[in-house]
């Protein structure tokens, strides 16, 4: 049993790994393929954004005026159905090759049980993301 749990956790790590590559590569494709249709992302404190349509919208927002962009992973924890991520994620929005914003963020995934991802809640602090150039994050 032990070797079906480790299996579950590698995948889905897995599964979280490629979605934030797609963020590194500007490809909300690449996101969405990880995602389910009824997905729910939640940027603490505002607003859920729920189903992969508007999802998708705000992905595509955030990466509308981005030139360049680096999720660094500092650490992943997997558990169950669940991967943790503590991140420092940077943004180059003037194309200058210089970072204008990096944020802490810690992700929280929550997985189905075919490894797609259902929810995914970001902890950071706004006033950062706000002050650093990010987009609005209200649809």
């Amino acid at each position: 049993m032990s070797n079906e749990i480790d299996t579950k956790i590698a995948r889905n790590e897995a599964v979280v790994r490629a979605f934030l590559k797609g963020w590194d590569d500007l490809d909300v494709d690449a996101c969405m393929a990880q995602c389910t249709e009824d997905m729910c992302y939640l940027n603490q404190p505002l607003e859920a954004i729920r189903g992969s349509a508007n999802v998708r919208k705000m992905i595509a927002r955030i990466f509308a005026p981005a030139k360049r962009a680096q999720f660094k992973l500092l650490n992943v924890f997997g558990h169950d159905n669940k991967v943790i991520t503590e991140r420092l994620d940077q943004w180059d929005w003037d194309g200058s090759n210089t970072w204008q914003l990096k944020l802490a963020v810690c992700g929280m995934f929550e997985l189905t049980e075919d490894g797609k991802i259902y929810e995914w809640r970001e902890y950071y602090d706004n006033h950062n993301w706000n002050s650093g150039g990010g987009p609005s994050l209200i649809l």
